[in-house]
């Protein structure tokens, strides 16, 4: 019985609105007629919103009291108002009112008061939610809010709602053993926000604590909550709202808690149970509205029904027969239930004849109500049917017509989608082609300068020997000319047929090497052999100290002779041809790790600027006009380590002069 009284409560609370037309209400709205002072109408509007509480009227004056104080710039009074339409709002779960108040409140309230309301709302929106069988949706939109709000985490205010969600969470999911330690944890870390902040979330939290330990099966635990529960909202009311404003519903908040506590009898004392039927008795003297009154009677049935001293059916039967006579008005579809709790209550006492009356009562209105349920649901299925049929009509004509139009549509596409893409492909193949020719003409102009390149550079360098042969020729058969002197020539001539004709072998040689980039035939060969011949063959100076820096042991790699030894000859004549005095070292130095040999040519000599590095390797390239050679060495020497499948490069951290570095592979 107890139970069906509390599912009755419940809904009546939740459904319905009561209508408040007190002599106070008109006094105070004639009192607004005649005051022009803004911080008066304040206050009065504040009135008239306590009065109209669960009223729609409550929001209106609740606006206007916000628009007053706008005018005076009262931040404070704004903000109340604001504050609370939101939480009106939250627990009705209009989500988009709610997000439109707080955005209100976030253009005058300070970053602390805005942190300290936002995790307040977010917990009534979830239990909102909840109770709107929402309870997947509140949980996933709680996940994503943790999941963004990573920023906000260490804040308390957030701390204290996500404990309480987690806990709330579970007990919308009848796991009440599960949601206590979580929200055990909130009233924690209640305790540890600013005096100020604190009421409202330990007020809140608290009744969900307490009814967490009641649906746990620990009554006990639940009405000692309890118990602190109303001394907080007694001692809050005394302090802060009792002169301020006279005319706040403590009472509605005091018989919902007592109310809990009368439910909870066999766990009060006899002193208990009498104090807070008492208070309960006072609340109901000033109750004015059907839906208070209708509250009071449920704790007066339940007092009456389940008092562990003495059962008082009489008066039980009493209550509930106003409740049945306020039902009617408020809500009939509760007078079946209502009806059968006073069969009950006879039947307890012995009265069966009533008790049979009454169940007979409870399911003629049970019947009579389902029958008006079904016809008016048949009713409007019919509607429904009629309408449907019309709409199917309609679609079908609707889509006979679209299929027409769209099979139009259809061929009219493919014709204009198959010439877009027949243009696109030529246009796509034009393009293509205008890249190919453009591509082949920046090919064969780049080969076409190339080419005056090569002939200007061979044309230049073959000149100089080939005049100083001429020129020498000429002289030796001029008897003017010193006998002595003429017995010079020859050597002159011979030297620059020499330097012509390496000249004209390099250049057969890069020719050879530049026509393919296959690798060079290798063979197995012994390092140390090359090296040691190379250097011994080398026009050595007097001033300048010659260094073989290799192991005694020979070295065998995968090579070809022919081409490395030309590469290393090449290394020390330049070497040699640029160095003054000092040394010159030739060494190499296996990794066998990276299957790799490294063979170094280092010198004292003038050197070679970094920004020159490459620029040596090209053909013809000279630093020194007036040294002699052809400048193909370096050139050749990249061609043959390329095609050895090697690199050559230089030691940008030797400073002294300059170091040669041929990598090669072993194999």
């Amino acid at each position: 019985m107890r139970y069906i009284l509390t599912t009755i409560f419940i809904f009546i609370s939740s459904t319905l609105f009561a209508q408040n037309t007190t002599q106070a209400t008109d006094s105070l709205l004639q009192l607004l007629n005649t005051t022009a002072s803004s911080e008066k109408k304040i206050q009065i509007y504040r009135n008239l919103a306590d009065i109209s509480i669960d009223t729609p009227d409550a929001k209106t004056y609740l606006l206007k009291m916000y628009r007053e104080a706008s005018k005076v710039n009262d931040k404070k009074n704004m903000l109340n108002a604001l504050n609370d339409i939101a939480v009106e709002e939250s627990n009705y779960y209009r989500k988009d009112s709610v997000i439109k108040y707080i955005g209100y409140i976030k253009k005058i309230a300070t970053p602390e008061e805005v942190n300290s309301l936002l995790p307040i709302y977010r917990m009534r929106i979830f239990d909102s939610q909840c109770f709107s069988e929402q309870k997947e949706e509140a949980i996933k939109e709680e996940l994503s809010f943790l999941n963004a709000e990573t920023d906000g985490s260490n804040d308390p205010y957030n701390k204290v709602a996500s404990a309480y969600i987690m806990g709330s969470s579970f007990y919308m999911n009848n796991q009440f053993e599960s949601a206590l330690p979580h929200l055990q944890n909130a009233i924690k870390l209640v305790e540890s926000l600013p005096e100020k902040k604190k009421f409202e979330y330990k007020r809140f939290v608290t009744w969900r604590l307490c009814f967490s330990y009641a649906q746990a099966g620990k009554t006990k635990e639940s009405v000692k909550i309890m118990e602190n529960l109303i001394n907080l909202v007694e001692q809050k009311y005394k302090t802060d709202y009792q002169k301020q404003r006279p005319f706040y519903r403590i009472e509605l908040y005091l018989l919902q808690y007592y109310s809990f506590m009368i439910g909870s009898l066999s766990y009060l004392t006899v002193e208990q149970t009498q104090e807070y039927w008492n208070k309960i008795q006072t609340i109901g003297k000033t109750l004015t509205n059907d839906l208070d009154r209708y509250n009071y009677y449920l704790c007066a049935n339940n007092y009456y029904s389940n008092n562990h001293i003495k059962k008082d059916y009489p008066r039980a039967i009493e209550a509930n027969d106003s409740l049945i006579r306020i039902a009617k008005i408020l809500a009939p579809i509760n007078l079946p239930g209502l009806y059968n709790i006073n069969s009950l209550l006879y039947e307890e006492s012995k009265d069966y004849p009533n008790a049979l009356k009454y169940l007979k009562i409870s399911h003629q209105i049970q019947d009579s109500l389902t029958t008006d349920v079904a016809h008016k649901q048949l009713n409007e299925l019919q509607v429904k049917y009629d309408l449907n049929a019309l709409n199917n009509e309609k679609t079908m004509l609707e889509i006979k017509n679209k299929q027409t139009l769209l099979i139009s549509l259809s061929i009219l596409l493919i014709i204009v989608i198959s010439i877009c893409t027949y243009l696109y492909f030529s246009w796509k193949k034009e393009k293509k082609m205008k890249m190919e020719l453009k591509v082949l003409h920046g090919k064969a102009q780049e080969s076409e300068k190339m080419k005056q390149a090569f002939i200007n550079s061979i044309c230049h360098e073959i000149r100089t020997p080939l005049n100083a042969i001429v020129g020498f020729s000429d002289l030796i058969m001029n008897d003017e000319i010193d006998m002595e002197m003429r017995r010079e020539f020859p050597a002159e001539i011979q030297k620059s047929t020499v330097l012509l004709t390496e000249l004209v072998n390099s250049m057969l040689e890069a020719a050879n090497l530049d026509v393919s980039e296959e690798k060079l035939p290798c063979e197995p060969a012994d390092l140390r052999n090359i090296c040691t011949q190379e250097m011994e063959q080398l026009n050595k100076k007097p001033e300048i100290e010659y260094i073989l820096d290799i192991a005694p042991e020979s070295m065998i790699i995968q090579t070809n002779v022919q081409y490395l030894t030309q590469v290393i000859g090449h290394l020390l004549n330049n070497a040699n041809k640029f160095t003054e005095k000092g040394c010159i070292t030739l060494s190499y130095e296996a990794d066998k790790q990276q299957e790799h040999i490294s063979i170094s040519v280092t010198d004292t000599g003038r050197g070679i600027p970094e920004e020159k590095y490459e620029e040596v390797f090209n053909r013809f390239s000279k630093l020194d006009t007036f040294v002699p050679g052809n400048g193909l060495g370096l050139y050749l020497c990249r061609l043959i380590v390329k095609r050895l499948a090697g690199e050559i490069k230089i030691d940008p951290d030797y400073t002294e002069g300059t170091r040669m570095i041929v990598t090669l592979p072993m194999h």
